[in-house]
């Protein structure tokens, strides 16, 4: 009876496990291309009227994976989340969704900081109510005059 060899030994396991860790350390692909949800396409145009370049889907490494800001203001060192009212609901209700939303949020606040970056979290409210004053105070948070 013949042996047969197994398909895996030591050395094409580390290599093996070598590659997924190499592949954890890399964003996932096209993470910019998905489709802005309205609130974001809002915040987009604000940002193209005050001529201020921005990256969509700005990716951060935190532990074993990513998170995501919806906006990176390229130069300023300035993240933008914009905020639904789905996802960060003022209802006062407390919910599953709502906690996890928070937990995120806390997240997202302590990874920004720790890079160095000014995260600005924008309530979908707010930006629909006061869209000038938001367009006013970024314009003053990258030095340029509301045009």
């Amino acid at each position: 009876m013949s042996k047969k060899k197994p398909k895996y030994n030591k050395h094409k396991i580390k290599r093996l496990k070598e590659k997924i860790r190499q592949s954890q350390d890399k964003p996932p692909m096209n993470r910019k291309n998905r489709e802005m949800s309205s609130l974001e396409r809002i915040f987009a145009d604000l940002l193209d009227d005050l001529k201020i370049e921005y990256e969509r889907e700005k990716p951060l490494k935190y532990l074993q994976g990513w998170r995501y800001y919806d906006f990176h203001l390229v130069g300023h060192g300035i993240l933008v989340e914009v905020d639904g009212a789905y996802w960060h609901g003022d209802d006062r209700k407390p919910s599953y969704v709502t906690m996890m939303a928070k937990k995120n949020d806390y997240t997202k606040n302590f990874l920004a900081k720790m890079r160095g970056y000014e995260l600005i979290r924008v309530k979908e409210k707010k930006l629909i109510e006061e869209y000038d004053t938001i367009k006013e105070n970024i314009s003053q948070r990258v030095g340029k005059e509301n045009l």
